[in-house]
């Protein structure tokens, strides 16, 4: 294995220089044209499905509808066609180095391009086995950084794992999809080393997987060891030097914010630096087990790839345009880069404003949840609203309770639309709480509505359970009858109640409850606000809402840094079980540390 690694350290540190280059070049420009088709390609198909909005609601329907499926594979392809093309680049590096040889980034790019055609060109369709099967094992560290990040493949991963409840079957089924792709590691280096098809390179691959299986599978772990700490590593220090450039140059109330917004970008390029390096060792060692089991066919390099027709003088004029192109692109990359990281920060810095505080179910984390001593404890913290979630009993009448079922808050198992009130008033809302909360009772919407009468507004969340069809028409009525329009807001996260409730009264404002946040809320226009999960609130969906005259709250935001992420994305107001910890952040107390390792914390996400 010493003897394997030293070689691998040869033929990469040999052409390290235009690696790098190419890398760094190619990656940026892949990552923002993928970006780029990616958000088309969604746009597209929510406009021809006829949905203005994708949200956790209509995702199912969006993603299992046929042009969605279509529009996927396509992408699918597109990667797994970028991947392609950069893989020969490598092995066009790696054959130059193994035998002495120094090349250029131009080099590699053509060398990539020009293996890819031959390869499509000799094997159809086939190609896309050749660049699918190694996949997951060679881009392990990309996948998850992306799926982590990317917030629509997060929300669609974490559907799958609710969707499946036995979740040691998906563990079991990421395991063996990686075993799989590892047999197919050497399929890459033998179809371009050899040009031939893929058909019968296949068994060549399988046969130096069988005689190498122990020093491959140790091979690939200690990469993958080895990116996770020089990823990390460089992920540490590019966190340090942001920390300590806002501590420098932001003031106090700003330097968290800063941190916050350099963090993301930090982010992405971790995501890519980690696919490239991955890439890179792993095609680097399995080049160096091929090399050593077909010597000859690294020894014929020349014949096949770098401008085998051409003369030196034309070899060096297309190496010289090749550069200027790369070092076009790597400005023009560049300049992109610094443009939206200053517009980020631009927006960051102007939106240090007032934000509203909403104390969520009621004020939760110091009374139990929807009840009137939770209500009080909003408006002691000076909450600007209290949110409530509103159910109906068997016999209509409109109480405060988040779950379907009574079990968890009040200890009957049952289901809020199998009992009456009368039932309901004999529980004890403060069962699962502190002691002194012992009697308290489950409160009618009215009763809410009673005490929060000239102390506290009300975001009245309306809950639908497939039980309570008219619940919306009865909510705006319990309003109107308590002339509490005024001071009340009414969300929910069916549609179709707002819907009622601007019907029924269009002067009481509504807001949309949304999970997920992709495509144009232009059109939403049963709803005065959205009020969206914090994780998927970011600086331009808030800039969109505000175009279109609507605003943004954000939930459930109980985490410091979030807070202050928060503010910086603009939102209007903020859903939290801690409001006396977002007062102390927006006021810019001394509780609110912005030291060094404070921002450290807020980078790291600890």
């Amino acid at each position: 294995m010493r003897k394997l690694f030293g070689r691998l350290y040869y033929i990469v540190k040999k052409n390290m220089g235009s690696l790098l280059v190419f890398e760094i070049m190619y990656r940026t420009a892949t990552f923002l044209l993928s970006g780029y088709c990616v958000q088309t390609a969604i746009d597209f198909s929510l406009k021809k499905q006829g949905f203005s909005y994708l949200t956790a609601e209509n995702y199912t329907s969006f993603i299992l509808h046929p042009l969605s499926v279509a529009l996927v594979l396509a992408v699918f392809l597109q990667i797994l066609f970028f991947l392609l093309i950069e893989a020969g680049a490598l092995i066009t590096c790696f054959e130059a180095s193994a035998n002495r040889q120094k090349v250029t980034p131009g080099d590699l790019l053509f060398g990539g391009l020009y293996r890819t055609f031959i390869m499509i060109r000799k094997n159809k369709t086939a190609w896309i086995l050749a660049a699918a099967l190694p996949a997951p094992i060679m881009e392990l560290h990309l996948i998850v950084r992306e799926v982590s990040y990317i917030k629509l493949l997060q929300f669609s991963a974490q559907q799958l794992y609710k969707a499946v409840p036995w979740h040691w079957v998906l563990f079991a089924i990421c395991g063996l999809l990686l075993a799989f792709s590892l047999l197919f590691i050497y399929i890459l280096p033998s179809c371009f080393m050899t040009g031939g098809k893929i058909g019968k390179r296949v068994p060549e691959a399988l046969k130096i997987f069988r005689k190498n299986t122990g020093k491959t599978v140790v091979g690939i772990a200690v990469i993958n060891v080895l990116v996770a700490l020089i990823v990390g590593t460089v992920y540490l220090i590019a966190v340090i030097f942001v920390v300590l450039y806002s501590m420098l140059t932001k003031s106090t109330a700003m330097a968290a914010g800063a941190v916050l917004t350099y963090s993301r970008w930090l982010d992405i390029g971790l995501g890519l630096a980690a696919g490239a390096v991955e890439l890179v060792l792993t095609l680097a060692f399995v080049f160096v087990i091929y090399e050593k089991a077909y010597p000859d066919s690294v020894s014929n390099w020349k014949k096949r790839i770098l401008f085998p027709r051409h003369t030196a003088k034309g070899l060096r004029l297309r190496r010289k345009i090749a550069g200027v192109l790369t070092a076009i692109l790597l400005v023009s990359e560049g300049f992109y880069g610094v443009y939206v990281m200053i517009q980020s920060r631009q927006a960051a810095e102007n939106i240090w404003n007032s934000v509203g505080i909403t104390a969520h179910r009621g004020g939760a984390l110091m009374a139990p949840e929807n009840t009137v001593s939770a209500l009080a404890y909003a408006n002691d913290t000076l909450c600007d609203y209290a949110e409530i979630d509103v159910q109906e009993t068997k016999d209509r009448v409109l109480v405060l309770l988040h779950d379907n079922s009574l079990k968890r808050t009040a200890g009957l198992k049952e289901n809020i639309w199998n009992v009456t009130y009368a039932q309901v008033n004999k529980l004890d809302a403060g069962i699962s709480f502190h002691k002194k909360f012992r009697g308290e009772k489950i409160p009618t919407l009215e009763d809410a509505i009673n005490f929060s009468k000239g102390k506290l507004d009300l975001n009245i969340e309306i809950k639908y359970n497939g039980e309570n069809k008219g619940i919306a028409k009865r909510v705006v009525r319990e309003i109107e009858k308590n002339d509490f329009a005024d001071h009340c807001v009414i969300t929910s996260m069916n549609y179709d109640f707002l819907k009622q409730v601007k019907k029924a009264n269009p002067d009481i404002r509504t807001g949309y409850i949304m999970t997920m946040t992709y495509g144009s809320i232009a059109n939403v226009k049963y709803a005065d606000f959205f009020s969206v999960k914090h994780t998927y609130v970011d600086e331009d969906f808030v800039a969109e809402a505000h175009a279109c005259g609507k605003e943004v709250h954000a939930w459930t935001v109980n985490y410091r840094g979030d807070v202050k992420r928060m503010i910086n994305c603009g939102v209007d107001n903020i859903i939290t079980d801690n409001p006396v910890l977002v007062r102390k952040v927006l006021d810019q107390e001394s509780d609110t540390r912005t030291g060094f390792w404070e921002l450290m914390k807020y980078a790291l996400r600890i």
